[in-house]
């Protein structure tokens, strides 16, 4: 009987551990999805052109990516807090089975080379994503089958409460990152980020050393330390002496339509203000707020700012763009995976000055010129404000203080429910 119950406090506590360690990927998968949903559609369509399937409409895969990071998301909490437990153990079950399944394949016959499971975060070849998909699968075995033994931590009377906050806050990251920039980028062209650093490569240094013997003993010296004349010298080798790095950048390039040539060095090198107006495909661009391009432009021509707008599409949705939207600048082109690192937005502007990301805004967030390159200063909490929400940490906070709050309430709520009933369990049987 002893040994029973130690085996059944022991499974107990390792389904428990699995329960929190698979929440915790699936809060953290989740939420590096819905930060980026344009992002998620991207590595979507990725695979559905892996799969030869091309009659889509990116409306549709973008509501699909951004309710597939919202229910990730939310499975992840719910399965943290111990709610819904016969439901959300079923679903997590049935989700890896086929998650390992469709890594499987990728894993066999390589379609495409990141299944995108941690969006931007954090990239895995297709075998370490198949590996850890298989150990996720393992875990959810175990906890679909201990899921009676989950410790929940939301009484069924209040746990309305969680979830309609848990629903609004991912409602609420999404559509902030939809309509407007992601609300945290975790990609190379982020705001602050210095391109002429991540679009230098370093190369590898040597150093020049002498190989010296006496007798049998051979010893290198460097050329400013020679030993004496009982040495002998017997060649030169060239060593490693600082081992270079390829550029975390390398398709940084914009060219002009008629000439071919690569604006990107003279974007690079500009010491002043720089508007690149970014836009995949202008076929597919909002022309809702068109106009605060053309104003911008206008007054690029008058101070004497670098403006130049790119896209990946061909020349003839190029003039058709240009008709439908009197633009009277120039397009230049450029890759649309480059297109797509540097914003989410179509169009959208990246603010760049001697070098470094001053700025990202869609069309519709564009301030007034005088606004955007001489920004009145907005006060010591303000800025603080706008770089902590720039932070993962401070959206983990936003989520987790509030949860821990109505988890704590909860425990207080049920705990003085039982007093309660046990004080009128006492006077019922003291009036009896």
């Amino acid at each position: 009987m002893g040994l029973q119950i130690k085996k059944s406090t022991l499974f107990t506590m390792l389904t428990n551990i699995c329960r929190v360690v698979l929440a915790l990927v699936l809060v953290f998968s989740g939420f590096v999805k819905a930060v980026d949903p344009k992002g998620t559609m991207y590595n979507l369509q990725e695979y559905l052109l892996a799969f030869s399937v091309d009659s889509y409409s990116n409306e549709w895969l973008l509501l699909f990516a951004t309710i597939f990071a919202a229910v990730e998301f939310l499975l992840g909490i719910f399965l943290l807090l111990g709610v819904y437990r016969k439901f959300v153990s079923a679903i997590v079950f049935v989700l890896f089975i086929f998650f390992t399944m469709l890594t499987c394949y990728i894993y066999v016959y390589n379609p495409i080379p990141d299944c995108g499971c941690f969006g931007d975060v954090l990239v895995l070849s297709n075998k370490m994503t198949f590996i850890k998909n298989l150990f996720l699968l393992l875990l959810a075995v175990v906890v679909f089958l201990g899921r009676r033994r989950f410790v929940c931590n939301v009484s069924s009377k209040n746990r309305w409460a969680v979830v309609l906050y848990v629903i609004s806050y991912i409602a609420f990251v999404e559509g902030l990152s939809i309509v407007h920039v992601p609300v945290i980028d975790f990609r190379q062209y982020k705001v602050g980020a210095d391109l002429r650093v991540l679009t230098e490569s370093v190369p590898d240094t040597y150093k020049l050393q002498a190989l010296y013997e006496r007798g049998e003993e051979q010893c290198l010296f460097d050329v400013d330390t020679l030993p004496g004349s009982d040495w002998t010298f017997v060649e030169m080798r060239s060593l490693l002496d600082v081992k270079g790095r390829e550029a975390i950048i390398d398709n940084f390039s914009i060219l002009d339509w008629n000439t071919d040539y690569d604006i990107a060095e003279d974007i690079l090198i500009d010491t002043g203000y720089v508007c690149l107006v970014v836009s995949e495909f202008v076929e597919d661009a909002s022309v809702n707020r068109i106009d605060r391009v053309n104003d911008l432009y206008d007054y690029c021509c008058e101070n004497g700012v670098q403006f130049y707008m790119v896209t990946a599409s061909d020349e003839e949705n190029i003039e058709l763009w240009q008709k439908r939207t009197g633009a009277e600048y120039n397009l230049h082109w450029a890759d649309k995976s480059l297109l797509r690192d540097m914003t989410r937005a179509n169009p959208g502007l990246v603010l760049i000055k001697d070098g470094v990301i001053k700025g990202k805004w869609t069309a519709s967030d564009i301030p007034e010129p005088q606004q955007l390159f001489n920004p009145a200063p907005k006060g010591v909490f303000l800025t603080y404000l706008d770089n902590i929400l720039q932070k993962w940490y401070s959206w983990l906070l936003l989520l987790g203080v509030p949860l821990s709050f109505m988890v704590y309430f909860d425990f207080l709520f049920i705990r003085i429910s039982r007093r309660k009933s046990t004080k009128k369990e006492i006077k019922e049987t003291s009036d009896i």
